[in-house]
């Protein structure tokens, strides 16, 4: 089988990621045009924070969108953590996921997020918080589960 990411993105936290890249630029923009049309300390201190401030957008919308699994071929990999994040297929004894969809506003975003609940053969429990992402996403991930460790240990 070949190699295979699924990105785990919700779209509330792509919107935020877009709306504050867009407003980084736009600040930009604005200091460019303080830069040409008057030179003095305020504004280049200004022009330094914009440049500090783009590069955090980049490195941090770069971070959004790179987390994920990766299905391997004997293993899958979330790459959202730092460690013991690599899940041997063979030593996986069930997996089960979890996203709620009941209607409340009583519930904290915490509350919402969507879980894998992998159990290996030690009864070592491991529990993934992926975060806030769609049911689609969900059912990508456990489909893909279904076939590489086998339909009865997905739940």
């Amino acid at each position: 089988m070949k190699h295979k990411f699924i990105r785990i993105i919700s779209p509330l936290t792509l919107a935020f990621v877009i709306l504050l890249d867009l407003a980084a630029i736009a600040f930009g923009v604005f200091a460019v045009k303080k830069v040409i049309s008057e030179l003095n300390a305020a504004v280049i201190f200004f022009a330094v924070v914009e440049v500090f401030a783009l590069i955090i957008g980049i490195l941090v919308t770069r971070e959004v969108l790179k987390n994920g699994i990766i299905f391997y071929d004997d293993e899958f990999e979330f790459n959202g953590t730092d460690s013991e994040n690599v899940f041997s297929y063979s030593e996986i004894s069930e997996v089960e996921t979890y996203l709620d969809t009941s209607p409340s506003l009583r519930k904290n975003f915490w509350e919402r997020h969507a879980l894998l609940i992998i159990t290996a053969n030690d009864d070592k429990v491991t529990t993934l918080d992926i975060g806030l992402t769609t049911k689609n996403t969900v059912n990508k991930i456990k489909k893909e589960l279904e076939i590489r460790v086998g339909k009865d240990k997905v739940k």
